[in-house]
């Protein structure tokens, strides 16, 4: 499966695109750490997403959009296999 970064999130994981195995969202996670040298997570609760990344002590904790084959994770299942295009995007807003 592909996953795709953008606004903000590439530069928090260090990759702009990544093909993974399919899985449940935990493997999904642990093979982009492997890949970017850094421990990347989604924490997905009932109404947000965010994108956590560990790298050398430090967190950096970012509220995201993640789009799974177009649909909102949070409206997911926890223990669904995820497979197809997942983007995650940090949402800006103008002014």
């Amino acid at each position: 499966m592909r996953v795709r970064f953008s606004n903000l999130a590439d530069a928090m994981v260090g990759l702009k695109e990544i093909e993974v195995k399919p899985g449940k969202k935990e493997e999904i996670f642990d093979q982009i750490s492997k890949a970017s040298g850094k421990r990347v997570r989604l924490d997905v609760n009932d109404d947000s997403a965010y994108l956590v990344v560990e790298q050398d002590g430090s967190v950096r904790k970012s509220w995201v959009i993640a789009l799974l084959n177009g649909v909102n994770v949070v409206d997911l299942s926890p223990s669904s296999v995820w497979d197809g295009e997942l983007v995650i995007f940090v949402p800006v807003s103008g002014g």
